[in-house]
């Protein structure tokens, strides 16, 4: 039998410290899969550093998360060489991973991999947060150029 550091990523490729992870849940960019969401950051790190995120909001259990953060490295794990350097990045899993099949899990992290240079290369505005008073939405309504609610 292998031993259990074979199913790892290797330490250069992980994402290990948890203001990595915030920052990029502030400002990582996000990119949408069926199964997940990946959201990545440019930090010129020469290896790509990779982490897999299952929220304790959607996934109850520690179970259920723990299973399917391994099942998203291991779909992930032969994709590896494809990443290109100079990212940090998550995938944040959505409900439907766990129904999901192994091999369309695979395509799905194979097509947002290949999609993740070209979104990067296109230039990303963040809308604002919308505000909570009245006159704040006026306010905010304008900034985006829509027309002003009742």
């Amino acid at each position: 039998m292998p031993c259990p550091s074979c199913y790892m990523l290797p330490r250069a490729h992980r994402l290990r410290h948890e203001k990595d992870f915030a920052r990029l849940s502030v400002k990582g960019r996000p990119l949408y899969g069926p199964f997940c969401v990946l959201r990545a950051w440019k930090s010129g790190s020469a290896p790509s550093k990779i982490g897999f995120v299952a929220s304790g909001k959607m996934f109850k259990t520690a179970v259920q998360r723990n299973r399917l953060r391994r099942r998203m490295r291991e779909a992930f794990r032969p994709l590896l060489k494809t990443v290109p350097d100079g990212y940090d990045m998550t995938f944040v899993a959505r409900p439907e991973v766990e129904t999901a099949d192994f091999k369309e899990l695979q395509a799905s992290l194979a097509h947002l991999i290949e999609k993740l240079p070209t979104e990067m290369a296109k230039p990303w505005k963040r809308l604002p947060k919308p505000p909570r008073s009245r006159k704040g939405i006026i306010g905010y309504s304008k900034q985006l150029g829509v027309p002003r609610p009742p």
